[in-house]
Parts: C-alpha cells; sequence; structure tokens
C-alpha cells in the first residue's frame, strides 16, 4: 500500500488517519498513523503536544490538556462530528470542521485544567477560567457549528482570524459573551439568540472585518466593531426590552439604536463604538447562500462580497469568514431553474431525494453519478477560485469515496492468506478477536494470517486491499471559454452530451420544460428536442460533446480551499498515472523529491464563462 502524503509534516507531531490508521499497530508517524484522536493523545506514550489529523472522528475528547493541539492536515481534511454525544474540550484547534458536540454540565471544578463546562478552544498560559485570556480557537481557520465554545466566549487571543461560529450551544447556565484579550476579525457570527447570551463581554479590543447575522446584543455592553456587518435580523435589547431600530438599514438604524440608549440613560462608556460599520436591511437569509443548512457563503451580491462599494478605501475585498461564492443548489425538480444540479443526470448508485444527493439502496450498481447544469459566469467580474462543499468520509457505514478512481484493488475471502498491509471491511469479519465492520480499516502486520466471518462464523464478509489512500473525495469540473457551435431539432444528439438553451423560448426534452439558460443532458444518441411551435428551426448551443466540439477535460478539485489546475502553454498538465494536476490531486501539494509538483505549479484558476460540476461516487 502507498503511504498517504501529509501535506503537513513535522517530526515532533503525532498523526492520525481515521481512513487508513490503525489504533494497533500505528506509531503515530506519517507513514503509520492512528486511527483515532484518543489514541494519539492518551495512548502515546509521551503526551502528544501537536496531533495532525484528517478524516472524520466521532469519540470522546473531553479531557484536553490545554497544552495539545489538533490541527486538520489542511482544512478541510478533518471534521470532529459529536453527533451531539461527545465533545473536544481543552485543545487548540486548527484548520479544522468542529460540530454537533454535546453541551457538557456546567461546574466550577476543573478536571485536569480544563473547566466542565468548556467546549471548543483552550485557555491561555495558565488562566484557566479568566474569560479576557480564553482563546475562541487558534490561530488558523476553524469552522464550529451547533456546539459549545469554550467559556461561552466568541473572540479570543489578538490575532485570531477567519473563525465561523453557527448556532452555538450554551452549557448549563453558562451563556455566550464576546470576550478575549485582543483584535479578532474576519469572524462570522450566525445565529446566536439574547436567550443563549450573557452581559459580560470585556477584554476585546476591537472587533474588525465581521459578519454579525442573526445575532443579539445588549445596548449596554461596550463592544468595539470596526468595518464589520450587522444583518436586518440583529436585536439590541435593554432592561429586557428590544430596542426597536430603523428598518431601512444604514446610518439611520445605527443613529436610532445609539439614540435610544442616549435616551435611556446609557452612559456612554457603555454604549457599542461602530467604526465605519454597514447595517444592512438584509437578513442572514438574504446575506448567505443558505444559512439553514450550514452554508454561510456570501451571495456575490450581498454588501459583504463587495464592502469597498460601500466603505471607501477599505483594503479588505470581502468581510468576514468565508469568501463570496457562488451557490449551485440541489433541485428536486429543477424545472425552470438555470444553475442547479439536474436530477435527470443522476445514474448509478446516486439518485436525487428531498433535494440532496443520495445513494440509491436498491441499486447493484458500484458506480454512480450526477451533474450539474451549465454555469455561466460573468468572467469580467468573477472566477473560480475555490470550491466549499460539505463531504462526507472516505469509508463511512457504505464505504463510498467521491472519486473515479477505485481506492481498493484485490478482494480476500474468510480463510485466504493475507499479505501485510491494510484492508477495507466489506461486511462483518473477525481477525485476531476483534469484529471489524463495512468501512472499517483492517491493518494486517504479519504476513499469512487469516480472518472469518464474523466471531461466530455465520456473517459474511470480505477484505478488500487499500492500495492508495491518497485518493481523496473531490468533485469534478469542466470549462469552455466559448459556445462552439449549435444544433437544431433536426439534428441527433449524443448520450452524454449536455446541451444549453441559449435561445429565447422554451424547449422540451424527455417531457421536461428547459427554459432559456438552461441546460440537459442527452439521454442517449436517438432523442431529440422539441423546439417552440412557431420556430422548428430554433437552435441550442452544443455545450459538450465529443463528436461536435472540442473536448474538455474533467479536473478533479478539491471539495474544501483553492481550485486550481496546473497548465504548460495554456495546456493541463497531468501527473504518472494520468491524473490532471489541479486542487484534486495530492501530489500538487508534495515537494519534487516525494514524487510532487509543489514547486513547479503553474496554476490557473477557472475563468472560462462556462463551466459545469460532476459528482462521482465509487462503492469501495
Amino acid at each position: 500500500m502507498r503511504p498517504y502524503l501529509w501535506r503537513t509534516r513535522n517530526a515532533r507531531c503525532v498523526y492520525v488517519d481515521s481512513y487508513a490508521g490503525n489504533d494497533l499497530i500505528g506509531t503515530g508517524t506519517p507513514d503509520n498513523p492512528y486511527q483515532t484522536l484518543g489514541k494519539a493523545y492518551r495512548g502515546h506514550g509521551t503526551a502528544a503536544k501537536e496531533i495532525i489529523c484528517r478524516g472524520r472522528f466521532c469519540e470522546d475528547m473531553s479531557d484536553g490538556d490545554h497544552d495539545t493541539r489538533i490541527q486538520g492536515d489542511y482544512m478541510g481534511a478533518a471534521t470532529f462530528d459529536g453527533q451531539d454525544t461527545y465533545l473536544i474540550h481543552g485543545f487548540t484547534l486548527n484548520d479544522i470542521i468542529v460540530e454537533n458536540c454535546a453541551p457538557a454540565t456546567y461546574t466550577a471544578m476543573i478536571r485536569y485544567g480544563a473547566w466542565g463546562y468548556a467546549g471548543v478552544g483552550r485557555a491561555w498560559g495558565g488562566y484557566f477560567g479568566w474569560t479576557q485570556h480564553s482563546w475562541g480557537v487558534g490561530d488558523h481557520s476553524v469552522i464550529i457549528r451547533n456546539s459549545p465554545l469554550y467559556m461561552g466566549c466568541i473572540g479570543g487571543k489578538r490575532g485570531i482570524h477567519h473563525v465561523v461560529i453557527d448556532s452555538p450551544k450554551i452549557c448549563g447556565d453558562r451563556k455566550i459573551c464576546y470576550a478575549g484579550n485582543g483584535e479578532v476579525s474576519h469572524f462570522t457570527v450566525h445565529n446566536v439568540p439574547i436567550g443563549h447570551r450573557r452581559r459580560e463581554s470585556y477584554g476585546i479590543e476591537i472587533i474588525r472585518t465581521s459578519i454579525l447575522a442573526r445575532c443579539d446584543f445588549y445596548a449596554d455592553e461596550p463592544l468595539r466593531f470596526e468595518e464589520c456587518l450587522f444583518t436586518a435580523d440583529c436585536r439590541w435589547f435593554l432592561d429586557g426590552e428590544e430596542l426597536i431600530t430603523e428598518a431601512s438599514g444604514g446610518e439611520a438604524r445605527r443613529d436610532s439604536l445609539l439614540g435610544q440608549c442616549r435616551g435611556r440613560g446609557v452612559r456612554e462608556e457603555l454604549m457599542p463604538v461602530f467604526t465605519r460599520c454597514i447595517f444592512t436591511a438584509q437578513t442572514a437569509e438574504e446575506l448567505f447562500n443558505n444559512p439553514g443548512a450550514g452554508d454561510l457563503t456570501l451571495r456575490a451580491d450581498s454588501p459583504a462580497a463587495n464592502p469597498a462599494g460601500f466603505l471607501p478605501g477599505i483594503t479588505d475585498s470581502y468581510l468576514g469568514a468565508l469568501p463570496p461564492a457562488l451557490s449551485i443548489p440541489i433541485m428536486d425538480n429543477s424545472i425552470g431553474i438555470a444553475g442547479t444540479w439536474d436530477e435527470q443526470s443522476a445514474a448509478g448508485i446516486l439518485t436525487i431525494v428531498g433535494g440532496a444527493i443520495c445513494l440509491d439502496e436498491t441499486s447493484s450498481d458500484t458506480v454512480g453519478e450526477v451533474l450539474s447544469k451549465i454555469i455561466r459566469l460573468d468572467t469580467a467580474r468573477a472566477s473560480v477560485t475555490g470550491i466549499l462543499a460539505s463531504f462526507t468520509s472516505l469509508f463511512g457505514s457504505h464505504g463510498i469515496v467521491l472519486n473515479d478512481r477505485p481506492v481498493t484493488d484485490r478482494t480476500f475471502a474468510p480463510g485466504d492468506l493475507l499479505p501485510q498491509g491494510r484492508y477495507v471491511v466489506d461486511g462483518n469479519v473477525a481477525y485476531r478477536n476483534a469484529v471489524y465492520v463495512t468501512g472499517n480499516v483492517l491493518a494486517v502486520d504479519e504476513e499469512g494470517t487469516t480472518f472469518v466471518s464474523g466471531l461466530n462464523g455465520t456473517d459474511t464478509g470480505t477484505l478488500h486491499t487499500l492500495e492508495d489512500p491518497n485518493i481523496e473525495n473531490v468533485c469534478y469540473l469542466r470549462s469552455t471559454p466559448v459556445i462552439f457551435s449549435t444544433l437544431q431539432a433536426a439534428d441527433s444528439l449524443q448520450s452524454g452530451g449536455v446541451y444549453l438553451n441559449t435561445g429565447e423560448s422554451p424547449i422540451r426534452y424527455r417531457g421536461r420544460t428547459v427554459v432559456p439558460d438552461e441546460s440537459f443532458v442527452a439521454a442517449n444518441d436517438t432523442d431529440t428536442f422539441i423546439p417552440p411551435a412557431d420556430d422548428p428551426e430554433y437552435r441550442i448551443a452544443i455545450m459538450f460533446d465529443d463528436t461536435r466540439v472540442p473536448a474538455q477535460p474533467w479536473i478533479p478539485a478539491q471539495l474544501f480551499g483553492d481550485y486550481f489546475v496546473c497548465k504548460s502553454g495554456g495546456v493541463v498538465q497531468y501527473d504518472d498515472d494520468g491524473i490532471p494536476v489541479s486542487s484534486g490531486n495530492n501530489r500538487s501539494y508534495q515537494p519534487q523529491s516525494d514524487g510532487g509538483y509543489a514547486e513547479k505549479l503553474c496554476k490557473s484558476v477557472m475563468n472560462d464563462r462556462y463551466c459545469q460540476f460532476k459528482i462521482i461516487a465509487r462503492k469501495q
């Protein structure tokens, strides 16, 4: 088996890989990582001070010592999902997504240097319990959803930036405050109602270039904001009563708030200070792409996506933690809606149910795919420089990988002699008195051993060799700068070809209405589209059809982070396995000494006018 090529390398760190690691024979090195965070923290011998991880974790990590850092290999590589049962507490967290952590019971007792009510984050120095010395997170990007915060603190140490806090939980009667010991910037804070707040907001010198959306505040807490944005559904309370501010937004809303504070006798030193802030008339639902689903990227037409238009002289290209983005939602019925995922293109093991891409449990296929419709970009204003998408684990209960390359190779049945290596389990198996289930990774460190199906030998199970853990979850992108050709209804389509209605009238294809600027995927070579009744020679654009227009390659793209593809002279470059060198190729991040291309990348973003995305799911 090839070793996983880590992007973050440090001989002092302990490594954890929930995909290919193993707690029984792992040593915590990059070539032989552990599988769980708990093993790296508690079972490594000398206590680990820095843990590098990738994968999805759900385990009890509530006993942090405030002196250990847990860091994703890169942002998007690691997710801790508490599933409302587990808590990660007492650690510095970098480059990681934390969600659904369970609230602990509030207590004044200190357990091994950790407050019992603490959630995500750590304390500074030795001042456990001093709110003004509390770190919300470390100095790298972190996304925290539906989880408690350390000491209920939004804020942190000077220099903290690019942090998302979405719907934080409270622990017992320890509610949420804004506190810290310095300046923080580029925070996105969403959904903090007054019932979850406490007035203990001190220590922060200033909150800069941040977004406060659907958040409630006390009108007599002396917070300082500079170049921040407040949505229309933020509220201010004084003496238990909501202050009704000017609904139109802008300076009138700010002046209305401050005027009421003065009229009610609030001292100037207790009033919030707003320096060059935006009070938008937009709500959180209008500012973000899909906040209800946890997508807090900015809509391209929001004031936070273009702060220079509202705050002359500002040097930041956007406010908040996440950049402006083009949302591509999933529709059960996308008739008449351009730029969505095309539910009629779902095939194999993938289907669209309830507005989501799902596995078809009834399918006997091992591979499936779904395509987006054609996305049209105004290249004078925007290009695709990154992709931010939630993603599943490589090996979950279904053993699925989002990639067109197989992660596994040979299959072994019960009783077969096993070479040394790592194996993905399908079904239930027993090996050396330990039971493994579908999606688990079994490590074999002794040549010639065997396994059985389940402990009682009645359950069925097989093992598949894990050949290359560097194959990661990706989506695929292809693009074209122009429309090269068109066709009419009398012309044939190509199975799998993609066609765009560039005219001004609706057409019909396989019972569906395709409106102007909407695309469709041809199901076979014999169908045709139905033109408008009054225009039998109506023409549509051929976007991707290898028989008529230049072929465009599918580029693997990292699901969370920058998008790029390596080109030389405008030609896409490929690695030795024939895979494009892009953000979805692990070798793009490796030095040449390790077989990578990091030193000689010629990065190109996607700035063509038309593009399309594809998801491929493969059972292992």
